[in-house]
């Protein structure tokens, strides 16, 4: 019953994203606007955006409730996986630039500090969350090297 319900949070959740993909295909080509195709997509990418942290911290959750009645010790995985998401996207935050380069104003577009450093720190959030993922499979195939080796 349970992995029914994950999957068809997932089935909607990607058919979420699609229609958000085909909501900005067809305002791009109906945009009268020359800026209307990336005022869109920029705000299609902060919706998906939205939308992929609330999925993450709703299964994260979940699934952190279910492993703390189930069995404490294991919820501790999970609540070091959340802290350890939070603290990549405060050192992301901390890390974003706020300088308007004239190469982003030059289309005549509006654009703000605040934009900038969204979009730099979601930037430097997947960067740091793929070195935490690089590290993490190093640490585990080493261990497991070292395991079988000794």
């Amino acid at each position: 019953m349970q992995a029914n319900v994950i999957r068809t949070s997932l089935i909607a959740l990607r058919v979420l994203i699609i229609v958000l993909g085909c909501i900005w295909v067809v305002s791009a080509i109906n945009s009268d606007n020359p800026n209307g195709p990336v005022e869109s997509l920029v705000n299609l990418n902060l919706y998906t955006g939205a939308v992929c942290v609330l999925a993450i911290l709703g299964f994260g959750v979940y699934h952190f409730a279910q492993k703390l009645v189930s069995n404490p010790k294991r919820a501790m995985g999970t609540l070091i996986g959340f802290v350890v998401f939070f603290v990549a996207g405060l050192i992301a935050w901390a890390l974003a630039d706020t300088t308007v380069t004239p190469a982003m104003v030059a289309s005549g577009a509006i654009v703000t500090e605040q934009d900038v450093k969204i979009a730099d720190a979601s930037i430097q959030f997947i960067y740091i969350l793929g070195i935490l993922a690089l590290v993490s499979i190093l640490v585990v195939e080493g261990k497991s090297i070292l395991k079988n080796w000794i």
